[in-house]
């Protein structure tokens, strides 16, 4: 394949539609950062609409692991279509109809967001924000409140399909810049911790609250049906976190009038 031909952007008011040999990394360099460039573009010429809702697809031809987030969205950067999700966002993977990956954007009425349509696995709902915004506190957060629907003993192996509901404290935050540490908190939560770097995640997770008892939650398998993995490791002085974010094919964020921050629910997604 020719290098002028490694990728096309088509966009317009109402859309963008794009395809690439491979698909967007964090950081690209080369055409990848040309193809980053004129997506960003585009996305920036594109007219909010009234609804305020954006729709994003990504297509992929095979299925190696990817995070539908940093794909769609953290890749690009929040800047640039932030306008388009005022009122929520909604990602979803399917399969490619070729050997190219493909991307979409465009904007929708709420009610017309695909919706997940398989077994209700777990929700949770937290009456108030936490108090920071890292993945470790929103870890912190979903993990104390998760409601785990059937059997627990179980564990899942499929995709899952994410709603959320963000509720009248929101309504001075951006949506989009708040997706990728609330996913990752989300999705951390239905993992368990393998037991590695006590020390270090016990004086991390004291910034949050007590360090000890964290750690014997995230060590605790009770709502882990996600099951095992190294979930975190230490990152300098901090610590980064290693949920399964490639586990989740769809999800939507939206905004509500109910009280409550935000309120989740995890499914099973059926294709």
């Amino acid at each position: 394949m020719e290098q002028a031909r490694r990728f096309a952007v088509h966009g317009s008011e109402t859309h963008v539609e794009a395809w690439s040999a491979v698909r967007l990394p964090f950081e690209p360099k080369g055409w990848l950062s040309e193809y980053r460039r004129d997506l960003r573009t585009a996305l920036r010429s594109m007219r909010a609409s009234q609804a305020g809702v954006l729709y994003a697809e990504y297509a992929t031809p095979d299925q190696s692991f990817a995070d539908l987030e940093n794909v769609l969205l953290y890749n690009l950067g929040s800047g640039c279509f932030s306008h388009l999700a005022r009122q929520g966002l909604s990602c979803r993977r399917i399969a490619s109809r070729d050997d190219l990956h493909h991307v979409r954007y465009t904007s929708i009425e709420p009610e017309d967001a695909p919706r997940p349509g398989g077994q209700l696995l777990a929700s949770v709902r937290l009456i108030d924000l936490p108090p920071g915004s890292t993945p470790a506190h929103w870890w912190s957060a979903f993990r104390e409140q998760l409601k785990v629907h059937g059997d627990i003993g179980t564990l899942y192996g499929g995709e899952l399909g994410i709603t959320a509901e963000l509720g009248s404290s929101w309504s001075r935050r951006d949506i989009a810049p708040s997706v990728k540490t609330l996913l990752d908190g989300l999705i951390s939560a239905l993992h368990v911790h393998d037991w590695s770097n006590r020390e270090h995640l016990v004086a991390a997770l004291d910034k949050i609250g007590d360090g000890e008892r964290l750690w014997d939650l995230l060590n605790d398998p009770a709502m882990a049906f996600l099951g095992p993995r190294r979930l975190v490791r230490p990152h300098g002085r901090s610590i980064a976190w290693n949920p399964a974010d490639e586990r989740c094919g769809f999800f939507q964020f939206t905004r509500s009038a109910q009280a409550d921050a935000v309120t989740v629910r995890i499914h099973a997604l059926s294709r």
